[in-house]
């Protein structure tokens, strides 16, 4: 082998290894410019989830409503003053009633008395009596009621099931009180629900109680 030969060969493996050394080396480069691309990706991305996060927080902050805090009110119970009335019970004609328990309560014969202090009033005084008139409805009750020409005479309804009843209201005169009488059918019988002393704001109060809680059974 001559000098020319050999120096061919060795400037051609220069060349070779020189080659290989810069095929190398941009391949280095593009690693690197892609490990750089993934790098500044990640870092976008992190900027941008942290800057979405902030600007959900700042929205949920100011979009949420304030809450006032509320007071609570203390409920007012208003005391019933007929919360302690009595009930009588009369089994002879079937009918009940509530009366204060302070008041005086008295029978005899037919009749039911309730009465509270009358010494310095006429009220409240009530009878409940079992009558002698003969009825079969409320259209010749009133009939029977009219002749008796002691006042104005109507027909109503009071108790606990809305009895039907004819209503006679007298006046007062300088030997009565004023008064209403209700008179209704029960079990073959007319009863009597007799109001003395009407008229008076605190009267008729207790007298309305009393009604609207009388009842048949």
């Amino acid at each position: 082998m001559n000098k020319k030969m050999f120096l061919g060969i060795g400037i051609a493996f220069l060349v070779g290894v020189f080659g290989v050394l810069w095929w190398q080396g941009q391949g280095s480069v593009e690693e690197e410019k892609g490990m750089e691309e993934i790098v500044e990706v990640v870092a976008t991305t992190e900027e941008e989830i942290v800057v979405d996060t902030e600007m959900k927080e700042e929205v949920i902050v100011t979009d949420s409503p304030t809450i006032e805090p509320t007071a609570t009110l203390a409920a007012t119970v208003t005391p019933d003053p007929y919360g302690n009335w009595t009930q009588y019970t009369n089994n002879n004609d079937k009918y009940r009633f509530k009366h204060d328990p302070g008041w005086n309560l008295s029978t005899q014969a037919n009749t039911v008395t309730v009465q509270g202090d009358v010494s310095t009033k006429g009220w409240p005084s009530i009878n409940v009596s079992r009558l002698v008139i003969v009825a079969s409805n409320i259209a010749e009750l009133r009939t029977e009621v009219e002749g008796l020409g002691s006042g104005a005479v109507s027909e109503t309804a009071f108790g606990v099931s809305s009895i039907p009843a004819v209503l006679n209201e007298r006046t007062a005169s300088p030997q009565a009180y004023a008064g209403k009488e209700y008179y209704f059918l029960h079990q073959g019988n007319v009863l009597l629900v007799s109001l003395n002393d009407t008229g008076h704001t605190e009267g008729d109060v207790l007298y309305q109680e009393f009604l609207d809680n009388f009842e048949l059974y």
